[in-house]
């Protein structure tokens, strides 16, 4: 009985034995597919939060306040500069277009002088007095001609028109024109007799004066102010130098 209980001892051991060594194949059900196998990473609410904490922990990047003003500032200067720079060179134009409409009263020697300063602008009214003996009109011209004066310097005017009732020699007159650069014709004309006398002072200069216009909308003795002054002032300055000459030649 007891020979029989040890083999049996003995057997049941080394069917553990083999089953421990070589263990049965596994049992494919119908339904098993081999890629059930591959298993996805599970994510679970600890690990998203644990990234989003992560994320959250992340230093903001770090802004240079200093150099974000003075960008600011450049820009706002650039844009006054530009703004600034528009407007001025609108009040430019303006002003130019407007001083190109502007006709001043300048004096026969004022004319002149302006004329040679910026011959671009040569758009005048001319003032002064009528020279006596100068009115004449050339024979082969149908413009009529004359000396404005202002006591010191004298300028060949040419008008084609009619000239106004109130028109007379020796008398104050206004006439609106261009000053012109002589040319050999006009410098020819009317040189003969006593006009060549008369005229002969303004028919040495470089210029002349084309009217457009003769303006006679008041008596004879009309002249603006400041021509007036003008040759107000001429006339005391001639009479100076003659009392000086005098007073020499004494």
């Amino acid at each position: 009985m007891a020979a029989r209980s040890s083999s049996t001892l003995r057997l049941f051991s080394r069917l553990l034995h083999k089953t421990h060594l070589h263990p049965p194949p596994p049992t494919l059900s119908p339904h098993h597919h081999p890629s059930s196998s591959l298993r996805h990473p599970q994510f679970s609410l600890f690990s998203l939060s644990s990234f989003s904490t992560a994320a959250s922990r992340r230093q903001p990047k770090k802004v240079d306040i200093g150099a974000r003003a003075r960008q600011l500032q450049n820009r706002r200067l650039w844009t006054y500069a530009l703004t600034f720079s528009g407007v001025a060179g609108f009040v430019i134009l303006v002003l130019n277009n407007f001083q190109d409409q502007l006709v001043f009263y300048v004096t026969p020697s004022e004319a002149l002088e302006k004329f040679n300063s910026n011959p671009s602008r040569n758009k005048f009214r001319l003032g002064g007095l009528v020279l006596e003996g100068s009115v004449h009109q050339p024979a082969s011209s149908p413009e009529m001609e004359f000396v404005i004066t202002d006591l010191m310097t004298d300028i060949l005017v040419r008008y084609q028109g009619s000239l106004p009732d109130l028109f007379r020699e020796g008398h104050s007159v206004v006439v609106e024109g261009f000053v012109k650069p002589f040319t050999d014709e006009i410098k020819a004309s009317g040189t003969s007799g006593k006009n060549k006398e008369v005229t002969s002072k303004a028919r040495s200069g470089e210029c002349f004066f084309s009217a457009t216009e003769v303006l006679a909308k008041h008596d004879e003795k009309y002249m603006p102010g400041e021509v007036a002054a003008a040759i107000e002032k001429n006339k005391k300055k001639i009479e100076e130098e003659a009392e000086a000459q005098k007073t020499a030649a004494a």
